[in-house]
């Protein structure tokens, strides 16, 4: 590692050449990236879908009848709006699915730009090796669908960029800019706002390391750069009810394994493990010739965030993978600090190609898989129709689950679909007090979840009230309460769980529609 990474003395020729291949590589892989949102009317990530539904709630606010009766929005401080802001307002000048595709474009773009953008400020130079972050873009934080936090990783490392180049500024300018940053973190993720200072603290730490380590004006301009504009996220985070969540956090060292395979997991792991496999020896061996470098404050940036991953628990604030999802962050930002040193065109094309291929098939894959869940998901709108506006549908998993892994998180939440589609009121949409702005109104709210808890299975479901220990559940009395039953994860074969109750109206991979018979 060196403080300062020199371009190699070359024809302006030869360097227009190389920027023009690199950006074409760039495109290549956008377009790569973006296909597979495209593919699709609604993204299969596992959540993505319950909160497009309260993105729908939101826009046809105090237009539709029955939502306006079972739902309501009760703006808040949370640090989790990034979705709730902006979706909506683009849903009601086109529509909710397509909004929801252009936020998710907008969040993979920031995601394979910022790296980018952090090796400029560094080096004031294009490089091509930030490119290296298209082959994480699609990992398993991304598939559970932890968009906001995700976008707020991007805005993050953008302010990052912004706060090197800015370095020689004066203060006003950067604590200015950098407030800015700080409060869009906010609404992204709590998370995202401790990453962004993680990253600038490292850089200040290399830079006054740097220095001698002296303690003067300049180390005093410093900290107050670094914790003037962070000052409002202590209030704004009281104000918030997710301050009351505070005592709810667990460490676990499982939870450490899992958000490595994170980083790299998609819908194969043999494929996956396989690619990755081939990137490692492709990248120690860059790595040992001098063909990939990184600045100095990559080194105590993967430190500290080593030492940060280790202590954070997987629970934190009521939300899970607290720790988890940050390994992605991590290692998409350090990519951000490296650069690819070589004046050989034959190198440089190498890497590009390889990149290309490694980064197209695992897009292939993504898209492949996207496809086949699509079909599950029009399946679903589809039985939707025969459900009237304003029913009350209850969500329930089979008590045999026979549906794949993939096939599972895709409708684990597709029941949210009815929201959307029927304006129903659905028991597993996420309407959380102190986690999301859109609670169930009094009249309704026992008949929903509202604890971020898994939906009965049949069997307990037909054992209903009678069992002492299933008593002041939300489905009790579900015969009465609600007016349709879908049930997850089932054989295409099962057989109506009580025909004296339930009547099947439709059916689709993985899951069938029954209408609560009513005496």
């Amino acid at each position: 590692m060196s403080d300062t990474i020199l371009p190699h003395r070359t024809s302006p020729f030869s360097y227009v050449t190389r920027i023009n291949l690199s950006l074409a590589a760039f495109v290549v892989l956008v377009v790569g990236a973006l296909i597979p949102v495209l593919l699709v009317r609604v993204a299969p990530l596992a959540d993505f879908v319950n909160h497009l539904s309260r993105m729908h709630v939101i826009a046809v606010a105090g237009h539709d009848q029955w939502l306006d009766a079972f739902y309501r929005i009760d703006w808040q401080v949370l640090p989790n709006l990034a979705m709730d802001l902006v979706v909506p307002s683009l849903a009601r000048i086109s529509n909710v699915y397509f909004a929801g595709q252009l936020f998710l474009i907008a969040v993979i773009l920031s995601l394979v730009t910022g790296p980018l953008a952090i090796q400029y400020a560094l080096g004031r130079k294009f490089n091509a090796f930030p490119m290296v972050g298209f082959l994480f873009i699609y990992n398993g934080v991304f598939l559970t669908g932890l968009v906001n936090y995700l976008a707020g990783v991007g805005i993050g490392m953008w302010g990052l960029a912004a706060w090197i180049m800015l370095r020689e500024r004066t203060p006003i300018l950067r604590m200015a800019v950098s407030a800015i940053v700080v409060l869009a973190l906010f609404f992204c993720h709590l998370s995202a706002v401790g990453l962004y200072g993680l990253a600038i603290g490292s850089y200040e730490l290399w830079d006054w390391n740097r220095r001698g380590r002296a303690f003067n004006g300049k180390l005093i301009t410093c900290l107050a750069c670094l914790i003037i504009p962070a000052l409002p996220i202590l209030p704004l985070l009281m104000m918030s009810p997710t301050w009351g969540l505070a005592q709810e956090f667990e460490w676990s060292s499982q939870s450490k394994i899992d958000g490595l395979m994170t980083v790299i997991r998609n819908y194969d792991d043999s494929l996956d493990l396989g690619l990755l496999g081939l990137a490692a020896v492709a990248f120690a061996w860059g790595l040992q010739r001098g063909l990939v470098r990184f600045h100095p404050v990559a080194l105590p940036y993967l430190l500290i965030s080593i030492v940060t991953y280790m202590v954070l628990p997987n629970v934190l604030f009521g939300s899970y993978m607290g720790d988890q999802r940050l390994a992605i962050a991590f290692v998409i930002t350090l990519i951000g600090f490296g650069r690819l040193e070589t004046s050989d065109r034959l190198v440089r094309t190498a890497f590009l190609v390889m990149l290309v291929s490694f980064s197209t098939i695992r897009f292939a894959d993504v898209g492949a898989h996207w496809v086949h869940l699509a079909r599950i998901y029009e399946q679903f709108r589809e039985a939707l129709t025969s459900v009237p506006r304003g029913s009350k549908i209850l969500v329930a998993y089979a008590d045999e689950e026979v549906s794949a892994d993939a096939d599972r998180d895709a409708l684990s939440h597709a029941a949210c679909l009815g929201i959307i589609e029927r304006s129903a009121l659905v028991s597993t949409a996420f309407t959380v007090k102190g986690k999301q702005v859109m609670t169930v109104r009094p009249d309704y709210i026992g008949r929903v979840d509202t604890e971020d808890g898994f939906p009965p299975t049949v069997s307990r479901l037909l054992v209903g009230s009678e069992s002492e220990d299933d008593g002041g559940n939300y489905w009790d009395d579900w015969e009465e309460n609600h007016d349709y039953l879908v049930v997850l994860y089932g054989a295409d074969d099962a057989t109506t769980p009580d025909a004296d109750t339930l009547e099947q109206v439709a059916s689709g991979d993985g899951f069938k529609l029954y209408k609560i018979l009513k005496d």
